[in-house]
This record gives structure tokens, sequence and C-alpha cells, in this order.
């Protein structure tokens, strides 16, 4: 009933030696002290000023402490490694940590003309090498949430779109300084850029082709390929000197053959790649929360799987750096059709509000076709604009629109589905 400090000493005794509870009853706890210190200080965090603590990671993001305030972290916190964001010459430098914990701590002026991709860079390097627990101080905790978010992105492999959704998610504070946020957003790009291409079908699809590559390795991928334009593709790769590694469908397609099949009979160790739930054969069957890779180990570029069914049951979208690749699933002020193959207006809707939608307003749109000479969009636009999924339709709204469109029915899907769960291979 009286309140109590959990400490590891306090731990420490417990687990040395019996003790009597007020009943009389022996008792000796078991856990190994830290653990349990761990344990309770998950749901007992340190009060300390702007402190946000992301315990499944061990990082603890604080502002301006005092100097009892660091003693105290150092002793109940536990922390093996501080990040210290401001001058050395701030009052509110921690130099007690710089003391005890010695390798492992690491001071960084975050500011100004300070922020660069170099910087950038050494923050998501000290995050993923310093022991844990670790603790970010700065002097709100403002810049120490975008070192955080570097840190997030390298591990799990985030774009920067994806890792922008998610820092708003958590509402983490950079967002509310523009130069922060311009500092996170080079920040989570690879470092040497990527090559880009968007090639257009001319045999009658209207077939958007994506052509992604990394300048260093010239590793590269294609998104969407088709049948009829794979010469043109491959005179495209090899004039950039590039060397392709997968060609990737955003589903399985009702209007064109895919050129996966004939990219892999002229590309050796080309993989295809296609959602498991299409259905359709490749090498790589990937789901969501997958992240496709390529590139050098210094310009990884990665491609985040989204599940987006709806035009069909195996439909998904790839994030990629501040691009997304929606194929049917979002067109530019319109959408695919949801009358067959698994379709479902209820499913498109959902997937567009949350998958899509969620990412910021600045992510660019790439669809798989557009008919009427249109290249490229953003989330923002779509989200205003879009006559059939903007934010002022409901699904009920959405629904009605879909079901009344009386589309014919597609001139190749005879031909073109069988090809394409095989890969586009006839055989």
């Amino acid at each position: 009933r009286t309140p109590m400090r959990v400490t590891a000493s306090l731990c420490s005794r417990l687990a040395s030696s019996p003790s009597t509870n007020p009943r009389g009853v022996s008792f000796r706890v078991s856990r190994p002290p830290f653990a349990l210190l761990r344990r309770l200080t998950r749901t007992m965090p340190l009060d300390l000023p702007h402190a946000r603590e992301f315990s499944s990671d061990r990082i603890t993001l604080v502002g301006d402490l005092s100097a009892a305030d660091v003693d105290r972290a150092l002793s109940e916190g536990e922390f093996k490694s501080w990040i210290y964001m401001n001058a050395e010459s701030d009052a509110a430098f921690p130099a007690a940590a710089k003391k005890a914990l010695g390798d492992g701590f690491k001071q960084f002026v975050v500011e100004g003309a300070t922020l660069t991709r170099g910087l950038a860079k050494k923050l998501a390097d000290a995050m993923e090498a310093l022991p844990r627990p670790t603790m970010v101080q700065c002097s709100t905790a403002t810049r120490a949430s975008m070192a955080y978010i570097l840190f997030k992105a390298r591990e799990q492999r985030w774009p920067q779109a994806g890792a922008l959704q998610r820092a708003r998610a958590m509402d983490l504070k950079f967002f509310s300084k523009p130069p922060l946020a311009d500092f996170v957003r080079e920040g989570l790009r690879p470092d040497a850029g990527l090559i880009f291409r968007q090639l257009f079908d001319t045999s009658g699809s209207s077939t958007y082709t994506y052509l992604l590559g990394d300048p260093v390795s010239k590793e590269a991928v294609l998104i969407d390929p088709v049948k009829e334009m794979v010469d043109r593709d491959l005179a495209v790769v090899n004039d950039l000197g590039l060397k392709l590694k997968y060609a990737i469908n955003t589903h399985c397609h009702a209007d064109h053959i895919t050129g996966s099949g004939d990219l892999k009979a002229k590309v050796t160790g080309l993989q295809s790649v296609i959602a498991e739930s299409s259905g359709a054969r490749a090498d790589v069957h990937i789901k969501h929360g997958d992240v496709i890779s390529f590139g050098a180990d210094s310009n990884v570029i990665n491609l985040e799987v989204r599940a987006t069914p709806g035009h069909t049951d195996g439909c998904v979208s790839y994030v990629c750096d501040n691009m997304v690749f929606t194929g049917d699933a979002l067109l530019i002020r319109g959408c695919g059709r949801t009358d067959f193959q698994g379709g479902s207006s209820e499913k498109l809707y959902d997937s567009v509000r949350t998958q899509l939608f969620e990412l910021p307003d600045e992510t660019l749109v790439y669809p798989a076709h557009d008919y009427k000479g249109r290249m490229v969009s953003t989330i923002g636009e779509e989200k205003e604009l879009n006559p059939r999924l903007g934010l002022k339709k409901t699904k009920e709204e959405f629904v009605e629109i879909m079901s009344n469109l009386n589309l014919a029915y597609p001139k190749k899907i005879d031909e073109s589905l069988p090809a394409n769960l095989k890969c586009g291979i006839d055989d």
C-alpha cells in the first residue's frame, strides 16, 4: 500500500536473500533481478521532461534534464548508451552520462547547417550500433524523434513515404518544424538516389511499366511489364547499363499478357514476382508487409508491399521512396473495375482508404494505366479530386457508382488471364 521506488539495488536485495511479508510468510524472488526491473519499468517509466519511451526497442526520447535527472536515469533506467543532440557547451549537457558511459555516449550538433544527409546517416548508424537501453536527448525531444524514425526505417526497411506515415501515426514531433521534416525526408532516401523511368504500352492496353534502378550496383526491377513491349524495355535497360533482378506485377492482369515470362527467357537469373493471393505462378510470391530489396548495401532500395484487394482479390501496391505504384487499385481520378476476378467494391474502398490514403499527401501516385495521357498524381490530389474514391465519398456512394458502370466485357481477358496465371508463359 505504500508507494515504493523500484530500483536495481532493491531487485538485487530481493533476489539475494529471503524476506518476510507483513503476514510472516517467507518468500524469495527467483526471477533474475534485471529482467524483473525491465518488466516493471515498462509499466513504470521514468518521470523525465518530455519523455517518450519505446519499450520494445528500449529507446527513450527526452528533453533537457537536470543533473539529478541524469543521475536518476543512469541508476534507475540502467541506460547503457546515450545520444546528446546539442553542443557540449549547452547548459543541459549530461556530463555524468558522458563520464559513466564512455564509448556508449555520442554527441551530435543537430541544427541549422548541420542538417545534412551525412548527419542523418551518422544518427542512424549510432542508433543501430549502440547497446540498449538508449537515451536520446535534445532540448524538447523533438529532434530526438528524428533519430528514432531514421533508425526504425532502416531496421524495418521502410521506404520514405511509409516511414513518414508511421512517424505521423506515432505523433513524432519533428513534423512541427519544416526544416526538421525536410531533413528526415532526405535522410530516408537512398544515399545515391535511384534511376526511374515510366514507360507506356503503345500496343493497345495503355499500361504503364516502371523501371527502377540502383545507380551503384546497377540492379533494377520492372513493375508491370507488357509482353509486346519487352524488347523496348530491354533496350532501355541495356542503354542505362542496368541488370534486371525482378519482374514484378501488381496483380494478374486481364487486359494484357505480362512480359514476365519473356523477360525470364531473355535475362539469365531474373525472377518473377506477384502476390500469393493472385493464384498466379511466379518465382517469388509476396504478401502484405513484405519488402522487396535490391541495390548495393550502400544504396539499398526497398519496395514495401501493401495488399490493396478490390479490383482483384490479389492486387498489391508497392511503396518506394516517395512514390507508390498502385496498379489498378487507384488510378488518376478513378480506379479499376470491381466486377470480375474476385473483385469487391467494398474491399477496394477499404484498401484505398487504409493502405493508400494514409500515406503522406505529397506521395507520388503512379498507376498501372491511364487512358487520357496523364502520367502521375499525388495522394493529396486523389483524396481531394478523385470522383469515385475521394474523401467526400462514402463507401455506400462508391459501391453505388461501381455497380452502375455497365462496363463491356474486357476484350483480352480470355487470352490474358490464362497466360498471366502461368507467368505469361504459354505451355
